[in-house]
């Protein structure tokens, strides 16, 4: 499984965060302090107001007593702005949250810089299945904040032991598959999922994800429509993100 990781060990051990939320006064902690005694998840964020973000944070937060209490793992957030973690934490993850400052773990997944999604992903037929998918999911978001940089999804051993899992968001909404994660899950922890919540995972990603948004020629009008308002952009001028 290692050698398939394109992030290393190394790249996220000594990761500085600040633990902000829900403590009288903000602390500094190094990232292998958090699973030196417990497997860990770790979910890097793009934006606490994202839909998508919210949506991922809400999945994982359902399987949080198989996770944490079955498993005996922990499961942690990341998020490069403080703006809005309150209510993500609150309303959304009802875990911890961690801020990255230097934003190490983004720039990790992407093997040492920043990868920010750009004008091509409005573009890509797998953003709109993503936001026809969080659409029909319910969960809303907000315009506040850089919802540029892409995030993801790392499995931690305890100790230093190493990554046992990743996944590295390539299109917005590009969530982590919450059966993948449960097996991989269980496999570091060596104990059995649950069956029905695998089975319930799996019935979830299907219906979360089996959203072609219409047909390939819906699709085809949408990209079309997008790369028209892209190619009348003046080319000198910045490029203004929808913060999703």
């Amino acid at each position: 499984m290692a050698s398939t990781l394109k992030t290393q060990y190394k790249d996220i051990k000594d990761i500085s965060l600040v633990d902000f939320l829900g403590v009288e006064a903000e602390q500094t902690v190094v990232a292998h302090d958090i699973w030196k005694d417990k497997a860990t998840v770790v979910i890097v964020i793009r934006r606490p107001g994202c839909q998508f973000c919210r949506e991922e944070a809400k999945i994982f937060d359902g399987h949080r007593s198989t996770i944490e209490q079955s498993m005996g793992m922990k499961m942690v957030c990341i998020v490069h702005e403080k703006e809005g973690s309150d209510v993500f934490q609150k309303e959304f993850w009802h875990g911890k949250v961690y801020h990255d400052p230097t934003k190490a773990f983004y720039k990790a997944l992407g093997g040492g810089h920043l990868r920010v999604g750009g004008w091509g992903q409005l573009i890509s037929p797998s953003f709109w299945v993503n936001l026809v998918r969080n659409k029909k999911s319910g969960v809303k978001g907000n315009f506040e904040g850089d919802g540029s940089i892409l995030g993801g999804l790392y499995i931690v051993h305890a100790g230093d032991q190493g990554i046992a899992y990743e996944h590295i968001e390539k299109v917005w909404g590009d969530i982590a598959s919450a059966p993948k994660v449960l097996e991989a899950c269980s496999r570091v922890s060596g104990v059995a999922v649950n069956e029905a919540s695998l089975a319930k995972a799996a019935e979830e990603h299907e219906n979360l994800h089996e959203r072609m948004a219409n047909s390939s020629v819906g699709q085809a009008k949408r990209a079309a429509a997008t790369q028209d308002a892209v190619d009348a952009t003046p080319s000198t001028a910045p490029a203004q993100l929808p913060p999703l």
